[in-house]
């Protein structure tokens, strides 16, 4: 694999066993052999290791820590990118838990092996007893057993060409009800925004290679998907409900036109085939300024929330409203409409 898929691997290595590692991550076989010396012998921790280019897919900062928590079914999910480790918990206090990772990132000064085995050590030991350790004896004895606790522990690490991934057996949980997890993006914004997070793989991939818009677009979609969640979360816990309808109304209209925009046959077509376009430097200076107003709202709303007034809605969109050459909710036509001036597809 040579980019992105990272979190669908591990999805996928977590469903089978109890620690997997990518084949990209430096010296696999050795840190799975580390990870599995200081895991319970009941099996109650599982531990992923991806690659640090994983990064990648998060659509903000705790994107595999939640995206592997519901997959898995884990009770308890460590996560690190990189060298930087996360926690949650249904166990344990969540609150405790990132504690516990982040003193153990600390202290292992860069070593994601040592942070990890730590973190490992330290939640095994706050897990209740009843449930790190379950009692083989009652169970002979009086016919019962005790419930064993699933604790999921997923490491994003350095890349490197190790070949084969590591995956060991593990006893999969349900995970808590939805209504359990806490407050929730509405469905419609959630899927743009695992829209645009795929498209920023895209952008991402052509500013290594040099191009400073892409960078640049690449830059202001995570600060737009950051956002919209700290929004609907500060609305969650501050604000009334019909606050937070409006703001879903608001922004799964302004996100859309966003997400039809910087689509590979429109903003990313732009800056791969220029010469393909009519006027290519005008219509990509529109997206951007709709990304930086609509960034710019963002904010204010967040801001509005925090001192407890009303929401302001200024941002219009006009330039990408009705354009012919937009795919989806941008405009009216396809990809192939009058804006271009013929020739070859993206091939994107």
């Amino acid at each position: 694999m040579t980019g992105g898929g990272w979190l669908e691997s591990a999805e996928a290595g977590l469903a089978e066993g109890h620690v997997y590692v990518s084949p990209q991550v430096r010296d696999a076989d050795g840190l799975a052999d580390a990870v599995t010396s200081v895991l319970p012998d009941d099996g109650s921790i599982a531990v992923a290791v991806l690659p640090q280019d994983a990064r990648l897919e998060a659509a903000y900062s705790t994107y595999h820590l939640d995206r592997l928590s519901e997959s898995s079914g884990a009770e308890t999910l460590v996560v690190a990118v990189g060298s930087d480790l996360q926690a949650d918990s249904t166990v344990i206090d969540g609150d405790e838990a990132m504690r516990i990772a982040n003193e153990a990132e600390s202290a292992a000064g860069g070593d994601v092996e040592a942070a990890l085995t730590e973190t490992v050590e330290h939640l095994s030991a706050e897990l209740p007893a009843s449930e790190g350790a379950p009692d083989t004896g009652a169970a002979a004895g009086g016919g019962w057993v005790l419930p064993v606790v699933l604790i999921a522990a997923v490491v994003v690490a350095v890349p490197s060409a190790v070949a084969g991934a590591v995956v060991l057996r593990r006893r999969k949980r349900k995970r808590p009800a939805a209504e359990e997890q806490g407050p929730q993006l509405p469905e419609t914004i959630r899927e743009i925004l695992d829209g645009i997070t795929a498209r920023r793989r895209d952008y991402a991939a052509r500013g290594r290679d040099g191009d400073l818009t892409a960078a640049q677009v690449d830059k202001e979609l995570e600060r737009i998907v950051w956002n919209i969640r700290q929004l609907f979360a500060r609305l969650d816990a501050k604000a009334g409900a019909q606050q937070r309808m409006l703001a879903e109304v608001e922004y799964e209209e302004k996100l859309g036109h966003l997400r039809a925009a910087v689509e590979r046959d429109y903003l990313l077509d732009l800056l791969v085939h220029p010469e393909l376009w009519d006027d290519p430097a005008s219509r990509v200076a529109e997206v951007r300024e709709a990304l930086r107003a609509v960034g710019a709202q963002l904010v204010e709303n967040i801001k509005q929330v925090n001192a407890d007034r009303a929401l302001e809605f200024e941002v219009t969109l006009d330039s990408l409203i009705g354009r012919d050459d937009l795919p989806g909710p941008g405009g009216s036509g396809g990809s192939g409409g009058p804006g271009r001036s013929g020739g070859p597809g993206s091939g994107c």
